[in-house]
């Protein structure tokens, strides 16, 4: 009797490890390239040989991706350091783990005909509460347009190339590939953000209250990324083509980003910090936030290596 109660209990045990390795890990992303680490590492089987059961909530930006983490709906999240910030100041319990990406190129400045500088520029599109406004702010900035004088037309990145068409708005500044397609329609990529002094980061970013139980799985999602991006890095073309095959963005369109970015996986850094105090003195500053979000401690908290 006493044997076959611990063979039960044997079983039993095995079924819950059963159960808890098959725990899916529920990751919020975007359908752009800055994603396509994701997307690659699903299709590539690297998430599996991590140990992990990952489920994908697709989105259109990475704002809404990072509210999935917010609602619950999600347990790790894609995205820039702005729009992560912003929800941390609100109060969310986030913990950023790792920037996972980085770029100067991949925001750009496309105008309308006709505009061949900066100072041409009246109205802006923008996509608020992102580095779309962060980056369009920078540009006022460096070229000494007034904002005061300045048109700005709220709008979501899949807008702002029929805005521009229209002649709506003079310009926008936002991420691939919505830039590329204002070109094909006959708009001018003028700049890329750091051209005007700003390379964006993305942050995989967990819940507070799931990463305190699950701090080996957030470790072994950092380590997939960074077994995928060594893969882009090596080989951005046979990467442009596998991410056409899963989400049928053209190759083309992609290529170029996946070239010119920065794939290294890595720590925050204190020159990072500098960097986003900036981020954050101007969110204060234009009233997006009222409180400064301390970033620092929650990175503390969000380190899985």
């Amino acid at each position: 009797m006493k044997l076959r109660s611990l063979l039960l209990a044997a079983v039993a045990a095995l079924g819950l490890a059963a159960t808890a390795k098959a725990e899916p890990v529920v990751m919020a992303i975007g359908t752009d390239a800055a994603f396509a680490p994701f997307y690659l590492a699903q299709s590539r089987g690297i998430f599996k040989r991590h140990g992990l059961e990952v489920e994908f909530l697709k989105f259109s930006n990475g704002g809404e991706a990072v509210d999935a983490v917010i609602a619950g709906q999600a347990n790790l999240a894609g995205a820039a350091e702005q729009t992560t910030m912003i929800r941390m100041a609100r109060g969310a319990d986030l913990r950023p783990t790792t920037i996972y990406e980085e770029s100067g190129t991949y925001l750009k400045l496309a105008v309308k005909p006709g505009i061949t500088d900066p100072k041409q520029i009246k109205s802006f599109g923008v996509v608020k509460g992102s580095v779309s406004e962060y980056s369009t702010s920078l540009t006022m900035t460096k070229y000494g347009l007034d904002p005061s004088a300045m048109k700005l037309v709220p709008a979501g990145p899949p807008e702002l190339p029929a805005l521009l068409a229209r002649g709506d708005v003079d310009a926008f500044f936002v991420w691939e590939p919505w830039p590329g397609l204002a070109v094909k329609q006959g708009a001018k990529a003028l700049l890329t953000s750091g051209d005007v002094g700003y390379a964006y980061t993305m942050w995989l970013t967990a819940s507070g209250a799931w990463l305190d139980n699950h701090r080996e799985a957030a470790k072994n999602a950092v380590a997939a990324l960074a077994e995928v991006n060594a893969q882009i890095a090596a080989d951005p073309d046979k990467a442009a083509a596998e991410f056409q095959t899963i989400t049928k963005l053209p190759a083309a369109d992609t290529i170029g980003f996946l070239k010119s970015t920065n794939w290294a996986v890595r720590p925050f850094t204190e020159a990072d910090h500098a960097g986003f105090d900036k981020i954050v003195d101007f969110l204060v500053s234009q009233k997006i936030v009222t409180a400064k979000p301390d970033f620092r401690a929650a990175m503390t908290k969000g380190k899985v290596n």
